[in-house]
C-alpha cells in the first residue's frame, strides 16, 4: 500500500514536471533571441558586410567567414536578413554530415519540436521539395520567434554529388507581415 502511494505520487509529480521542463526549454530559446551575437530585432551593423536585396525583398548579408560553432559542430555560413534595418531572420548553414549531431543538440537544448513538418515516407510529399529529396523539418515556436531545423537529402544515395542542405532558421513570428510592409513602403505615392 505504501509503495503504491509512493508510485502514484512520483508519477503525478513527473506528469506535472514534464510540461514545465518543455516550457523552460522554449523559454531559453526565447531568451537567446537569435544565434550567438546576432539578435533578432537588433539594428543593422555596418561591420557584418554589405547588404544585397534577396528575391523576397529583404536586405541580406552573407557571413561566410564565420568562425562560429554549435558545440563542436562548425558553422559554414550565416545569413542575416534585415527589414528596414532591423534583423528579422537568421539562417545558420551547417555542413550536411552533421545532421544527426545537430538535431540531437537542438532537442537536448530546446526539447522536442512543437511541430514536425517533415516530408518523407511517413508524411505526404510536399510540393516545395523535389520528389527526389526527403525533407526533415522541425519547428520550435515561442510567443516571439521560431527556430526551424531543415535537412534535405536525396532519396537514393548519390555519394558526394547528391544535393544536401542543412541549416537552422531563426525568425520573428511576424516575419511575413514585416516583409509585406517593407515591400509596400518601397513604392509610396511620395516617390512619384
Amino acid at each position: 500500500m505504501k509503495f503504491t502511494l509512493l508510485r502514484i505520487f512520483f508519477l503525478s509529480i513527473s506528469i506535472l514536471t514534464i510540461p514545465t521542463l518543455r516550457a523552460q526549454s522554449l523559454k531559453s530559446l526565447d531568451e537567446n533571441n537569435g544565434f550567438k551575437k546576432y539578435k533578432l530585432g537588433s539594428k543593422f551593423v555596418m561591420g557584418y558586410g554589405v547588404k544585397q536585396k534577396d528575391e523576397e525583398g529583404a536586405d541580406r548579408i552573407v557571413i561566410d567567414y564565420a568562425n562560429e560553432t554549435i558545440g563542436d559542430i562548425p558553422v559554414k555560413a550565416i545569413e542575416l536578413y534585415y527589414l528596414r534595418d532591423t534583423l528579422a531572420k537568421i539562417i545558420v548553414r551547417i555542413l550536411p554530415n552533421y545532421y544527426a549531431k545537430l538535431i540531437d543538440a537542438v532537442k537536448n537544448s530546446f526539447g522536442s519540436p512543437t511541430q514536425d513538418i517533415s516530408s518523407n515516407e511517413k508524411v505526404s510529399l510536399d510540393t516545395t521539395v523535389s520528389p527526389n529529396l526527403y525533407k526533415d523539418n522541425y519547428l520550435w515556436k515561442t510567443n516571439r520567434l521560431r527556430m526551424e531545423y531543415f535537412y534535405s537529402y536525396p532519396k537514393v544515395s548519390t555519394g558526394a554529388y547528391g544535393t544536401k542542405n542543412l541549416y537552422l532558421v531563426y525568425a520573428l513570428n511576424d516575419y511575413g507581415q514585416r516583409l509585406q510592409r517593407a515591400r509596400r513602403g518601397l513604392n509610396q505615392a511620395r516617390n512619384f
